[in-house]
């Protein structure tokens, strides 16, 4: 029976750690003396279900949080989720049921916080507001820093302020998680940094030299690798507190990489198959939608060719919320209720992603719902780019992918593209094209995370690890399995 330090770190991907391992010397001293391995996330990689999942030890069609987040999305107003589904079920929940005294610090979602048996201390994510704390008196007697947040969208001009700002947050969190952690000798202490990933997410671009919009030479070529080397100390910090019957686990939700810079129209494709309709226009032959469609794809493709995607967002910043949704997502151009299927907003725009089905539809039409799928896959499948390469690496009916009650929550028909493909909802198209965004989020998710532990006397989830394996993990350490 031990006690356990966790560490979870948003986006802390294993290929970089090994890359930069020799600037790395804590994270390198758990590689040589403890255990390190990738960490395979949720599918889609996404932080939401994957952090989830570290809490539950469930899968996301198992706890329903099957949510994806798209940080060209993330704006002030934007919704939080649910935390009834998982609050109550969460490995510091289940400590504390078994008398172990928890500390808890700015995990993912988890706001509002609930009593817990110690501490529990977070802030809102996605939206601006106030910390909270169980009991509430550390929020009167501890100077909090910022929890929570994920608000940043920083422009070009930005961006040195921004990594200022997000390092110097990265620190008080972490002298605020050291403070609390040498108050009383937990059984359970888990904080949760979530920074990098906003790092990587804006900067990406400015350190691969193979991403095809790097800058060349300039100030923030190594901002990810000095993030990396920012935790580093952090975890030098917390790896020194240990104690013989203390370990440190470390945990990220998923990696990090290069987001797809080309782009492929799955609405496009399924409205030339008759499947996904878009408004007529009064005077026949004539289609003000397709207009429309047809000049927001030239000028957003004209911003990224002249370099002046952040032109493009401060006009966007004045048109209202719902407007700027809809031509976004072209959902003004589809025709829902006519419409046999569509692209689902699974996965973010990475990717990953999915179709949905129109089943009331199928319905009143007599169409069949499984031969709709059978040729949904076989118009992915085949896909090929200009030099006759496949693009999707797999397209499957959701039940051969996931199982559980809350399949259904799941596209009817899900896929992954190849790496450097992710899927967009351009009408009157080609179906394929360059990311008219990627300098604005360059970075983007990929499928293997992190998983570390320094202590002996723990068994680790194995060669291949899950991440649905890290709760058992903690289970294991503290005696409760």
């Amino acid at each position: 029976m031990s006690k356990v330090v966790i560490l979870g770190i948003d986006a802390l991907d294993a290929a970089l750690l090994k890359r930069w391992r020799n600037d790395l010397p804590h994270f390198s001293r758990i590689m040589d003396e403890g255990y390190f391995a990738p960490l395979e996330s949720t599918m889609p990689p996404d932080s939401i279900p994957a952090w989830v999942t570290i809490y539950t030890g469930m899968q996301p069609w198992e706890h329903g949080v099957v949510d994806s987040m798209d940080y060209l999305d993330i704006r002030k107003g934007a919704q939080a989720v649910d935390t009834g589904t998982f609050k109550g079920k969460t490995f510091w929940d289940k400590a504390g049921e078994a008398g172990k005294r928890v500390c808890v610090v700015n995990p993912l979602l988890a706001y509002p916080v609930w009593p817990v048996n110690g501490i529990m201390v977070n802030g809102p994510v996605f939206v601006t507001g106030e910390a909270q704390a169980f009991p509430e008196e550390i929020v009167r007697s501890t100077k909090l820093p910022e929890l929570g947040g994920m608000v940043d969208f920083p422009d070009r001009k930005d961006l040195g302020a921004f990594l200022e700002r997000t390092a110097q947050v990265t620190r008080e969190q972490a002298r605020f998680g050291l403070d609390l952690l040498d108050r009383e000798d937990w059984d359970v202490f888990f904080l949760c940094l979530l920074t990098l990933d906003r790092v990587m997410h804006f900067l990406w671009r400015y350190t691969d030299p193979e991403d095809p919009t790097y800058p060349g030479k300039n100030p923030f070529e190594n901002s990810v690798k000095d993030f990396f080397m920012l935790l580093d100390s952090i975890v030098g910090k917390f790896a020194d507190r240990l104690s013989p019957d203390r370990k440190l686990l470390i945990v990220s939700d998923h990696g990090h990489s290069r987001r797809p810079t080309r782009a492929l129209y799955i609405n496009e494709m399924l409205r030339r198959e008759g499947l996904l309709k878009t408004p007529q226009g009064k005077v026949p032959g004539i289609s003000p939608v397709a207009i429309v469609e047809k000049t927001k794809t030239a000028f957003l493709r004209m911003m990224h060719r002249l370099d002046l995607e952040d032109w493009v967002y401060k006009i966007a910043s004045v048109i209202p919320k719902e407007k700027r949704k809809s031509l976004k997502s072209s959902s003004y151009a589809v025709t829902r209720e006519e419409s046999l299927a569509w692209l689902s907003e699974t996965g973010g725009g990475t990717s990953f992603g999915g179709v949905e089905i129109n089943r009331a539809l199928c319905l009143a039409r007599g169409t069949d719902y499984e031969a709709l799928r059978e040729r949904l896959i076989e118009l992915l499948a085949p896909l090929t780019n200009n030099q006759g390469e496949r693009i999707v690496e797999f397209a499957r009916k959701r039940e051969d992918v996931f199982t559980g009650q809350n399949v259904d929550k799941y596209p009817d028909v899900v896929f992954e593209l190849r790496q450097d493909y992710g899927v967009d909802r351009t009408l009157f198209s080609g179906l394929l094209g360059k990311s008219s965004t990627h300098r604005k989020v360059s970075g983007g998710h990929s499928k293997f995370g992190t998983i570390m532990l320094l202590g002996s006397g723990v068994t680790p989830p194995g060669e291949k690890p899950h991440i649905s394996q890290v709760y058992g993990t903690i289970m294991r350490i503290l005696g409760l399995e």
